[in-house]
């Protein structure tokens, strides 16, 4: 058995842009009510913990079998087989799709359900090695918590190779609902069990969460003809290729979440707090940047079926049109979150024992992390961009360097800035390294018209100040103070007024993108009788 080799000359296999988008749309408000889940989630934990020891301690469990999957079964064995999957489908081979598909989710499930078991023994020195600088009794309340936590490794690795053979499929309505399963998961567990068990309310509710989210990909699972095989077949071609690819994702993964880990240490060192607050904002940026995921999870198929019959044409201008209208959206919201940080945490998060200095914690991270807020999303489309290619190289060198750069400017930067010091390090280290790949993916696919591009960008930055920098002023002019309820709610509102203000910019000037995105919404909601999204952006 070989894995089949793909005619170039073969109809086109790549979907319409409309229909990515579509699916990105899909995806996005999937993603959207995960998020808004995801808000009350912290809505709820932080009225019941707030800023306190035990939430750090919650974090720094979460991050350990967090990191693991990533490294081990997350975006990394996704991308790595993604393109594989894509020559057995073009190819019309579906039993040998789902022949390799069980091959390798069982070798992931051994490995995962090794290391799960491995770090449930091994709790207390792991929680050592990520946080060395915390109390030992937030120290012993960690490794509590992450035993656990820790089955969610494995389950997690069966979720990511669902999703992938889904995905390969064109189905995304499973993806849609998992942020919903999680923080739903988390939610009712404590609600109802916090008042009694505390803390450990919160790591159950994870490990529930994480379960529903495996069994909300069942809904899809039954329009398929699934063919599951127990069966470990080291020989089969499938897996040298996507070992051969596998590995650089995997490395720039293992890097990234060092990262993590030394950003989770270096909060750790500072006051009581910082971890939680990097968290919270960085949960709240996620209900933005979110999109590019979407973006990226629903073109990434598309893009390996172009790859995969060398269509580099259409290969750049779905990168192309992709990365137009992330920059069209969340331009604005860059510049608002920036300007308005405070408002916004205080509305979604300033209840209960988050009082007034967590929110201003949280705010000072938030403004910091939003400076980076297209260059996060960016890159979201532009790896499986790579990825698509078989290049997981290029992605590592330049992530492994961002990565250095990025311990570097922490060490500078929080003698000044403190937590906030991380988060703004984050940010402009992920715009020079979006930037590098950017031109290094454009010399090696030509269409992506970089100069446009980045006119396109400066354009929707000046739109984006024209519509905040007013209604900014106009709500410091007021003197209302950010304490209050009703003074965050008002600022809130300002914010978006200047959201609107922008949109009115884009249709006055005929912006496409602002036309493609009314075309989508309406053939998405049947609101005409056929979609009339349009990828021809000049």
């Amino acid at each position: 058995m070989e894995t089949p080799r793909v005619d170039e000359s073969a109809v086109k296999h790549a979907l319409p842009m409309g229909r990515v988008v579509s699916f990105a749309t899909i995806t996005a408000l999937g993603f959207l009510l995960g998020q808004v889940s995801g808000i009350v989630r912290e809505m709820v934990v932080s009225a019941q913990f707030g800023l306190s020891a035990e939430i750090d301690a919650y974090k720094l469990a979460y991050l350990v079998p967090t990191i693991i999957n990533n490294i081990v079964a997350g975006s990394a064995i996704t991308a790595a087989i993604m393109p594989t999957f894509a020559r057995y489908l073009i190819a019309g081979k579906r039993d040998e799709f789902w022949y390799a598909a069980s091959v390798i989710t069982n070798i992931v499930l051994i490995v995962t359900g090794a290391l799960t078991i491995l770090g449930m023994l091994f709790a207390a020195p792991i929680i050592s090695v990520f946080g060395g600088g915390l109390a030992l009794s937030t120290q012993s309340l960690a490794a509590a918590l992450l035993v656990i936590m820790m089955p969610t490794l494995a389950l997690g690795a069966l979720l990511n190779m669902l999703l992938a053979a889904l995905n390969s499929l064109d189905r995304f309505i499973g993806r849609a609902l998992i942020f919903i399963a999680l923080n739903g998961g988390i939610i009712v567990t404590v609600i109802l069990f916090a008042p009694r068990i505390g803390i450990y309310s919160v790591a159950l509710g994870f490990t529930l969460g994480v379960l529903l989210q495996v069994l909300a990909q069942t809904f899809e699972l039954r329009r398929e003809r699934v063919q599951y095989t127990f069966k470990l077949d080291w020989h089969h071609p499938a897996l040298r290729q996507v070992g051969a690819v596998f590995l650089p994702i995997t490395a720039l993964a293992l890097v990234s979440q060092v990262n993590s880990a030394v950003d989770t240490a270096m909060a750790a060192a500072l006051p009581t707090g910082s971890i939680g607050a990097l968290s919270y904002a960085n949960t709240i940026l996620g209900a933005f940047y979110s999109l590019g995921i979407s973006f990226g999870i629903a073109v990434f198929p598309s893009l390996s079926r172009m790859a995969a019959t060398n269509d580099l044409a259409s290969t750049a201008r779905a990168l192309r049109t992709s990365l137009r209208l992330l920059i069209f959206i969340l331009a604005p919201f860059t510049l608002l979150l920036i300007a308005f940080a405070n408002p916004v945490v205080g509305v979604l998060l300033g209840r209960g024992r988050f009082d007034a200095n967590a929110v201003q914690l949280t705010a000072a991270a938030l403004t910091m992390y939003a400076i980076g807020l297209v260059a996060i999303a960016v890159l979201s489309v532009l790896q499986p961009a790579f990825y698509a290619l078989s290049d997981g190289r290029t992605p590592l060198v330049i992530g492994t360097l961002v990565i250095a750069a990025h311990v570097a400017l922490n060490i500078l930067l929080i003698p000044w800035l403190a937590h906030a010091g991380i988060a703004l390090s984050a940010s402009l280290t992920s715009i020079v390294g979006v930037g590098v790949l950017i031109l290094l993916f454009a010399r090696r696919v030509p269409g992506l018209g970089l100069t446009n591009l980045i006119a396109f960008l400066i354009r929707c930055f000046v739109f984006g100040a024209v519509s905040t920098v007013p209604v900014f002023w106009w709500f410091s002019s007021l003197h209302l103070g950010l304490e209050s309820l009703t003074a965050r709610l008002i600022g809130v509102g300002f914010a978006a007024l200047g959201g609107l203000i922008y949109l009115l910019l884009a249709i006055v000037t005929r912006t496409p993108e602002s036309e493609m995105l009314w075309q989508t919404a309406r053939g998405f909601l049947k609101l005409d009788g056929r979609r009339k999204t349009d990828d021809g952006v000049r």
